[in-house]
């Protein structure tokens, strides 16, 4: 059995388009084309490429099965201890200005190793819950309580419902993604050297409270 904690990114790399375009707008800092989760993907690549990610612990999966199962997340829950990080990385239809958004992040400890990490990052928007008015299902809601910090972190995306066709997002936004990842690794990475300790249990601190974000009827293919 290992002992030392992971900082594992967790990132559907599935599809359920048939075809897949993409262009680049108003002088190249916009895409337009199906970004669900090529948006993720690329920003996690990025952050793998800078060499920014190379650090003890640190592990990337590229999961399946996220539009209908969940079967890649599933896999990878198996395997994760209770002193473990995981961030999903996929777009999010939040109506934000931010560059990212960090989302269903209600754990008080989880929250401050967050901002402590993305310190300095003006445009982040942080929220316990999800305020992506087209879906609220993704690999968290797998992972949640099985590892010690479980969120989600979100590139926007704007024109409509990315489940059906082509959105909109920035490329500062991917960028900005794939700065908050090797930050992000870098803040688990100082924990794991310092051994600071897991949180106490606490009643409902896995739980997270989206109680007052709209939702919408969901279906297997329905998600982030």
């Amino acid at each position: 059995m290992r002992s030392k904690a992971q900082f594992v990114i967790s990132c559907h790399a599935d599809t359920g388009f048939r075809s897949h375009r993409c262009r680049l707008e108003k002088g190249g800092t916009v895409c337009f084309g199906h970004l669900d989760n090529f948006a993720g993907v690329k920003a996690v690549m990025d952050a793998y490429f800078s060499g920014g990610l190379d650090r003890e612990g640190v592990r990337i999966e590229l999961t399946y099965g996220e539009e209908t199962d969940f079967g890649g997340a599933k896999a990878v829950r198996r395997t994760l201890s209770k002193e473990d990080t995981v961030v999903v990385v996929d777009v999010t239809g939040a109506k934000t200005r931010a560059d990212i958004t960090i989302e269903k992040c209600a754990d008080p400890e989880t929250g401050r190793f967050v901002r402590k990490a993305l310190a300095g990052m003006r445009k982040v928007a942080i929220f316990s819950g999800c305020p992506d008015p087209v879906s609220d299902s993704d690999e968290t809601d797998v992972y949640r309580g099985r590892a010690r910090r479980v969120f989600f972190l979100g590139i926007p995306c704007s024109g409509g419902d990315y489940n059906t066709g082509r959105v909109r997002c920035r490329k500062k936004s991917l960028t900005a993604a794939a700065r908050a990842l090797t930050r992000l690794a870098r803040a688990h990475h100082c924990d794991a050297r310092v051994g600071n300790p897991g949180p106490r249990k606490r009643p409902g601190a896995s739980e997270i409270r989206t109680g007052r974000n709209r939702r919408t009827p969901r279906t297997a293919a329905r998600h982030r």
